[in-house]
């Protein structure tokens, strides 16, 4: 897992190609549980817009920034984003998308032995693509194959109902979960329930049993190839997509003017930040967890990483994170690149 990871929009992104990708979950199938079930993401824009703001730093969905934060592995499933890393001087080398994971692995998984799991989706169409995986891939292992209902609310109802479907998937004990709730409810359930649940790793696929199965196209390959596969969902659901991919793209490019603005000034006015920023490790100091800035001028990707590993520490200790001796600079830098609040 590579550590210098792309911070784009608060939200850590791995620059693999999709072969690393799937190199990665076979080494966490190998790796086997530990603590808790990794939760693994595949980020596109209409991701991003349910979760950050468009004109304020704090997330519209903290608990869904917090999972993404947390995860180990998050790809860019989408051409913008993968435009936005170049723009902003730390390239992804390409677009990985979920619904492109599940095939592919499974013909590693089959060669390997890995044990599946596929939660949610319809159950007819998490069959047929069970069904047509196994036909596809010879010794595929397909350990169990569960459609529950679940809710995000914290409930009694609601918590028994997912230790039952934590539960049955242990019973199978699978090295991988495939889960197709839609986002951003399976991240949310998945991260929710991580603890619970005794596989290695677990990723968000959507409806990617919709696609191998063939209950719904996938656009040409060209049109995946050039980013424009948006366009042709927009095509097959009009009544359904076009006014929320349409406002999702302006929402998106909202926000993308404000990071690359931010970014801009530090390139014009700062300092690279491995040279001019050297800071203690946050320090608790009232219930609040405090980052020295003093120096901060410029935050680059190395400065991303660094005020991310802060918040995930403020995660872990339960405390609000607190920048102090911050310049007004780096703070537009900080609220642009949606890591400031």
């Amino acid at each position: 897992m590579p550590e210098n990871k792309v911070i784009l929009l608060g939200i850590p992104v791995a620059p693999l190609t999709i072969h690393e990708v799937l190199d990665a979950l076979l080494e966490m199938a190998k790796a086997g549980f530990r603590d808790e079930c990794r939760v693994i993401a595949t980020v596109n824009v209409d991701f991003l817009v349910n979760a950050l703001s468009m004109c304020d730093s704090r997330p519209l969905n903290a608990p869904l920034v917090k999972v993404l934060r947390r995860s180990p592995l998050i790809t860019a499933d989408g051409m913008p984003l993968v435009l936005l890393g170049r723009l902003l001087g730390t390239p992804l080398p390409e677009r990985v998308a979920g619904s492109d994971i599940l095939p592919m692995f499974a013909e590693r998984a089959a060669s390997a032995g890995t044990k599946l799991y596929f939660l949610g989706g319809t159950p007819e169409n998490a069959v047929a693509a069970a069904k047509i995986l196994r036909e596809r891939y010879p010794g595929l292992r397909i350990v169990g194959i569960d459609s529950p209902f679940v809710k995000l609310d914290d409930t009694p109802e609601n918590r028994a109902n997912d230790e039952a479907v934590c539960a049955r998937i242990n019973a199978a004990e699978p090295d991988i979960v495939f889960a197709g709730f839609s986002n951003p409810k399976q991240e949310l359930w998945l991260g929710k329930n991580a603890r619970n649940i005794h596989a290695a790793a677990a990723i968000g696929v959507g409806g990617t049993f919709n696609f191998i199965c063939g209950a719904v196209k996938r656009a040409p390959r060209w049109m995946q190839r050039s980013g424009l596969e948006w366009i042709y969902r927009i095509i097959q659901e009009p009544g359904r997509l076009w006014k929320r991919y349409g406002w999702g793209l302006i929402k998106f490019n909202c926000i993308v003017l404000q990071c690359w603005g931010g970014n801009l000034l530090g390139k014009l006015f700062g300092r690279a930040s491995e040279t001019a920023w050297k800071p203690a490790d946050p320090a608790e100091r009232d219930g609040v967890l405090e980052l020295d800035c003093a120096g901060l001028s410029r935050v680059d990707n190395p400065a991303r990483l660094r005020i991310l590993a802060a918040h995930l520490e403020a995660y872990r200790r339960g405390l609000p994170l607190r920048f102090v001796n911050l310049g007004f600079p780096a703070r537009l830098q900080l609220k642009g690149h949606r890591l400031f609040f």
